[in-house]
């Protein structure tokens, strides 16, 4: 192999190395691990924890979904960025926080005293809000637009 074909070959792994480590997704939250980006408390609740991905990359992690909602509001929205709740029927599992269903009401004891809980759909929110009772919501109501 000539000096141009081992070039042109190290050049291409290089960028196969960096397309391959630039995967833009959100990652497990670590229960008992990781702090809450707006309260700095421990995320324990696997039913409430909440995340960030940005459109950079970077991971934020919320105690619960109250506290990534008022960090959204303290530091606005970007539509490039990716939003996550936990999903309150299935612990410890992410949803797109922008198509959840949530219910908010005061038998639900969210850590951050909140009363949110998110669905992953508005049936499921349905059947909770029938048992729980509460408010229905979007994730518009939620941030307010």
């Amino acid at each position: 192999m000539n000096t141009i074909a081992k070039i042109a070959l190290s050049i291409s792994f290089i960028l196969l190395m960096l397309c391959i480590s630039c995967k833009n997704e959100m990652r497990e939250i670590k229960y008992g691990e990781d702090n809450c980006e707006l309260c700095r408390m421990t995320v324990m609740n696997p039913q409430f924890a909440a995340g960030l991905l940005t459109s950079k990359g970077k991971v934020y992690t919320f105690d619960a979904g109250e506290c990534l909602v008022r960090f959204l509001k303290a530091n606005g929205v970007n539509e490039k960025d990716q939003y996550f709740m936990s999903d309150y029927m299935n612990p410890g599992t992410l949803i797109d926080a922008t198509k959840a269903a949530y219910l908010h009401g005061d038998s639900i004891q969210s850590p951050m005293g909140g009363n949110l809980a998110a669905y992953s759909n508005i049936a499921s929110s349905q059947d909770a809000q029938k048992e729980l009772g509460g408010d229905l919501l979007s994730w518009q109501q939620l941030i307010g637009k």
